[in-house]
């Protein structure tokens, strides 16, 4: 298990991995013309305020755990998987209203794409997170 320098420098080296080439990966994702572009980074301002608010509560959690791993408590446990799982439902429900947004300003076709890149991108980054953490004993 990290210890907690190690695991604060972690959660903000995945932070700002995430966040530097995030644009670049999503931009490259959906590949629109430059008036397109304008519209959709307009939107995605916004989503991206949202989702920074889900991603500090996953983050905590991570915290969490990794401050409590050698003293877990059935307590504790279940606050953790708790939060994670109304973490998940915010983040499906933050998604469901920004493809909506997307699809009214963009097309079904533009929005799914969006969602699918958006999807694996933060898949990838909570896999990298993650993967540094050893199951619960």
């Amino acid at each position: 298990m990290p210890n907690k320098r190690n695991m604060q420098a972690m959660i903000d080296a995945a932070r700002k991995d995430l966040k530097t080439q995030k644009q670049s990966l999503l931009d490259q994702a959906m590949g629109l013309e430059a008036g397109d572009k304008a519209k959709f980074w307009g939107i995605y301002e916004g989503y991206q305020k949202e989702l920074d608010k889900i991603w500090d509560v996953r983050l905590a959690n991570v915290k969490k755990y990794a401050d409590n791993y050698t003293t877990m408590t059935d307590e504790v446990a279940d606050q953790l998987a708790q939060s994670a799982l109304n973490n998940e439902r915010q983040l499906t429900a933050l998604q469901t209203t920004y493809y909506a947004a997307y699809k009214k300003a963009m097309g079904a076709k533009l929005a799914a794409r969006w969602l699918q890149a958006e999807t694996a991108i933060t898949s990838l980054s909570m896999l990298q997170l993650l993967s540094n953490l050893p199951l619960l004993q």
